[in-house]
């Protein structure tokens, strides 16, 4: 049981970790956008993405992680 909270914690902090993630690019694509007065907000949309994509590969990295770390305690 107490494996399996665990696991929860984990999981509840990589989605807090996503959010920051994602929160700190697009403001620091909001402010360039801001800073050089952009007509288009492209700054915005390509650190926003880039926070995505970012923080996803955070999470599949941590998610084969903790699968891998399953398999060998079951060996």
């Amino acid at each position: 049981m107490r494996r399996k909270a665990n696991k929860y914690v984990k999981f509840s902090s990589l989605g807090i970790q996503m959010g920051l993630i994602i929160f700190i690019f697009t403001k620091g694509g909001l402010w360039l956008d801001d800073y050089y007065h952009t007509k288009t907000p492209w700054y915005t949309v390509a650190l926003s993405l880039t926070g995505v994509i970012g923080s996803l590969s955070l999470i599949i990295r941590e998610v084969i992680k903790m699968n891998n770390d399953d398999d060998s305690k079951k060996n």
